[in-house]
């Protein structure tokens, strides 16, 4: 009788060489060990792990298994849809605990953003459509400045930083002493 290695047993049966050690360890498929590290499969008892055949049954069809593999792959695909939507989409922003004042006097932290572009030399409808695109953070809220001129959208510190940052080269953008706002 002849017999051959594991590898050379799933070479012959042509299937991965963790097959065979699997079918001797289910006892699907006999095996010897004349010396230690060494197995021996007989020829003929390779005929139950023949690519079709699984403990000695035929397997199912090749075109079912690539059908349950491509669901398998849409579903995947479908799951890393999911995952670079949930990224791409923009963050829920953290309410902080001490709610801001969006009623009453100015905050000193805060400045009027029209007067603001103003003295900085920028048209109120460029401030106003990069606030509509979100390129310019600002606070909104119903305040009143000193002089007593309602207020309805104003910037804090990071606000006057991104102001900064956007127009400052930009003719005819006019630098003021506190330019370029980064510790104000």
């Amino acid at each position: 009788m002849d017999y051959v290695t594991i590898m050379e047993a799933a070479r012959r049966c042509g299937v991965s060489d963790k097959t065979i050690p699997r079918a001797i360890r289910r006892g699907t498929l006999p095996a010897q060990y004349p010396h230690p590290n060494r197995c021996e499969i007989a020829v003929s008892d390779l005929v139950c792990i023949r690519p079709g055949h699984v403990s000695g049954q035929m397997a199912e069809p090749l075109e079912s298994r690539v059908a349950e593999l491509e669901r398998q792959v849409q579903d995947l695909e479908r799951q890393m849809h999911r995952l670079r939507s949930r990224q791409e989409a923009p963050k829920a922003r953290r309410v902080s605990r001490t709610r801001e004042r969006t009623t009453g006097p100015l905050p000193r932290h805060l400045v009027s953003l029209l007067p603001y572009a103003q003295l900085h030399n920028v048209a109120e409808a460029k401030v106003l459509t990069h606030i509509d695109t979100g390129l310019l953070p600002v606070k909104r809220g119903e305040w009143m400045d000193t002089s007593g001129t309602p207020v309805t959208l104003a910037l804090d510190a990071k606000g006057r930083q991104a102001f900064y940052q956007i127009y400052q080269g930009v003719p005819p953008f006019v630098p003021c002493a506190q330019c370029p706002h980064q510790d104000a």
